[in-house]
């Protein structure tokens, strides 16, 4: 039974395949050998009917029997009553006409059959794919099972909606890098402008007062001006690329001091805005006895806070005004900055921490995201929720990571590591 299963699917699936002419030639053999068994068994019928009636009148001499052509195919008998007369004329029209009407009616019944069978399906599955595409509706598939001509085309349509699909992927994306890339731009051009404001404060604050130096105020001044240079690089930088990732990583040689030095500015001037305080304690080296492989101090014979490093100070500037901006934004009175350099993992790690009301599970889950508001109970705030994505993102092109945690101490702590070879 197995074996007769196996056969009869093997059957099926064969004439399933069949292509349109294959298979109308099938269903035309068929349907003539249906027709001429069914006309020949009619005929045969027929005959041995008519061949009764003609008993009836055996004892008639046939020699009297008058013959006439009747109008439809029959014969005039003057000795056989009218009923029988009309019945053998019945018998003789179909025998004759049985071919012709079992091949109209053949006709018929395999043009409907073959649609049924053959067209149908495959014609409901393309109108129906038709109308969900044209409705914008990719979310289906296009699936018979058959390898005829509307099964091959079937395989079209589907490969079609799969381009589609992939087409309006990869233009999702593009929207979403171009979003991302927008977002990142206003968002990483309004932390230079706080700083810069924070210069400002500062200098309004102090200046008429007569409690800032020609010296510090010379300072204050390049400072701004560096900014301001930045925030102009950043603009023409920025103009040019299409997504983060094209974003340029420019490292060069940075004594780990002068990095600090940035640091402590930018701490400087954005613990002038605001109730908040920001400690920076300045940077440190970890993680090393304070020698180069070949047993010199330094890069060169310097003290080991004159280390040199490669690293882009720009990029790194950029994920430090990014979490400061973050952490002035939910902290309660204070910040606390900390830079380290570990020699042997060569990595420059800035961590930042707020005495917030740190990050939900869920939100440790996808703070890193873009466009996730690190804090649900901030309502009408502008940030676009990017934030951190952006700082995750530039950590990445410097071959560092960005980590997500809450302190033990209370609030948010994030950790920026920075790859830097020296």
């Amino acid at each position: 039974m197995d074996w007769l299963e196996e056969k009869r699917e093997e059957m099926s699936d064969y004439i399933r395949n069949l292509s349109f002419r294959k298979a109308m030639i099938a269903y035309i053999l068929v349907l003539a050998a249906i027709v001429l068994g069914l006309s020949y068994l009619t005929m045969v019928i027929c005959w041995q009917w008519e061949a009764a009636e003609w008993a009836k009148y055996e004892q008639k001499d046939l020699a009297e029997m008058i013959y006439q052509k009747g109008p439809m195919w029959g014969y005039h008998h003057p000795f056989a009553a009218d009923t029988d007369f009309v019945w053998i004329l019945c018998l003789d029209f179909i025998r004759v006409w049985c071919p012709f009407l079992y091949a109209f009616a053949g006709m018929v019944i395999t043009i409907l059959l073959f649609y049924r069978k053959r067209l149908a399906k495959p014609l409901s599955i393309l109108e129906d794919s038709v109308e969900r595409i044209r409705g914008n509706d990719l979310d289906f598939r296009v699936q018979y099972d058959s390898e005829d001509e509307l099964g091959n085309l079937c395989d079209s349509v589907e490969e079609m909606r799969m381009e589609l699909v992939r087409g309006k992927e990869e233009m999702w994306h593009m929207v979403e890098r171009q979003k991302e890339l927008n977002a990142a731009f206003a968002h990483d051009l309004r932390t230079p402008l706080t700083v810069l404001k924070g210069y400002t404060d500062f200098l309004v604050r102090y200046l008429p007062e007569g409690k800032i130096s020609q010296e510090k105020m010379q300072d204050t001044l390049a400072l701004m001006s560096e900014h301001l240079k930045r925030l102009e690089d950043y603009s023409r930088t920025m103009k040019g690329i299409r997504s983060i990732d094209e974003v340029p990583f420019a490292p060069e040689w940075r004594e780990i001091r002068s990095i600090g030095k940035k640091i402590g500015e930018v701490v400087f001037a954005l613990d002038q805005i605001g109730d908040v305080k920001i400690h920076y304690k300045g940077c440190c080296v970890t993680g090393g006895s304070g020698k180069d492989l070949d047993g010199q101090t330094g890069e060169g014979n310097g003290s080991l806070e004159e280390r040199r490093v490669q690293a882009d100070d720009n990029m790194i500037m950029e994920v430090l005004e990014n979490l400061l901006s973050n952490a002035i934004r939910y902290a309660k009175k204070e910040i606390e900055v900390m830079a380290d350099y570990h020699m042997e993992k060569k990595e420059f790690l800035l961590t930042v921490r707020d005495d917030g009301k740190g990050f939900s599970k869920e939100q440790l889950e996808n703070a890193l995201l873009p466009y996730h508001k690190e804090y649900e109970s901030v309502e009408t705030d502008e940030h676009f929720g990017i934030g951190l994505h952006i700082c995750r993102e530039l950590c990445k092109k410097h071959g560092g990571t960005l980590n997500a945690a809450n302190s033990i101490q209370g609030g948010a702590v994030v950790t920026a590591s920075f790859y830097c070879n020296r």
